[in-house]
């Protein structure tokens, strides 16, 4: 399984960008080193295409400056979101071959698009004119871009679940040239359960996982001829507050990762959502973290490391 991590502390929300504590490197470090010890490990990060964007810009926002993070052990999965109100598919495509070919040593993997089948939240890219051909162009000129510079870098896009149009790969490849499944590596999976739709008492969490996954598989990528494809994990979180206990977040991460070690999943990435809490307010985007907003580490801190330690494999 690979194995990886979002590393910063802001996160979406219902329509904004959650969290103004300050991301402090040098804990971050000391939290990745002890998480991934000496295995091969991933780095979630985040850049935006907006139609302010210049032209030469290869920054990314989130977390900032991710390169301190990467040594000859950990690498970066970038994801390049399009958010033009323009609908400017040019300028993305132009955007996204400029991050691969500046970033290209350090990636592991690059993401086209983020929870674009989510078309009412402006924080994800569903909510911005023509996605689905900004999504296909984007994935041709990443792929095309990885071959020439840094071909073992895998391409792809992803969904979310449960709060989202589950037909959005059967209308990507639809509505685009036919050869888009071609340049797809893998697809990805946003995935929240008990977040936003609480399990009743009693539930078993390892059993909703494992349903969570069949179905989208069965439901979302099976009738768009993607059955077959690797699936990736690349956000899974459940956040602790008022009415969620550190217990309860520890379980569900390890209800997941089971999950998706189980031979009939196809998965075979998993990518924790989030290091560090956003916010000590309570509310339910500011607690994703398996690390308080000071870096003090949560029960579910040390089962990842655990399972990371058994489990996480190669590049």
């Amino acid at each position: 399984m690979r194995c990886g991590i979002y590393p910063g502390g802001p996160v979406g929300g219902d329509g904004e960008i959650i969290g103004s504590i300050p991301d402090e490197p040098r804990s971050i470090d000391s939290a990745l080193a002890c998480l991934r010890g000496s295995k091969p490990f991933h780095l979630r990060a985040y850049a935006q295409f907006t139609d302010d964007r210049a032209a030469g810009d290869v920054h990314i926002q989130h977390p900032r400056a991710p390169g301190r993070y990467v040594d000859e052990n950990t690498r970066l999965d970038l994801v390049l979101q399009y958010q033009s109100a323009s609908g400017d598919i040019a300028g993305l495509c132009a955007f996204v071959a400029r991050m691969i070919a500046e970033y290209g040593p350090v990636l592991g993997a690059v993401q086209i698009g983020e929870e674009a089948n989510v078309t009412d939240n402006p924080v994800l890219d569903g909510a911005y004119p023509r996605v689905l051909e900004a999504v296909a162009s984007a994935i041709l000129v990443a792929k095309n871009s990885a071959r020439r510079s840094c071909p073992d870098v895998l391409v792809g896009t992803n969904t979310t679940q449960l709060i989202a149009d589950p037909h959005f790969y059967r209308r990507l490849l639809d509505s685009v040239r036919p050869d888009v499944a071609g340049h797809l590596d893998y697809v990805g999976l946003d995935a929240f359960p008990d977040v936003f739709a609480p399990l009743s008492p009693g539930t078993d969490p390892a059993a909703v996982c494992t349903w969570l996954l069949s179905s989208h598989r069965t439901d979302s990528l099976t009738p768009a001829g993607l059955g077959d494809m690797p699936l990736h994990l690349t956000e899974h979180g459940c956040p602790t507050g008022p009415s969620r206990d550190v217990e309860r977040q520890s379980a569900m991460l390890n209800a997941m990762f089971v999950s998706a070690l189980q031979p009939g999943s196809g998965v075979t990435s998993y990518m924790h959502f989030s290091l560090r809490d956003a916010s000590d307010d309570g509310s339910l985007f500011g607690g994703f973290g398996l690390m308080t907003s000071d870096y003090s580490p949560k029960p579910a801190f040390h089962r990842y490391r655990q399972l990371i330690d058994e489990h996480a494999t190669s590049f």
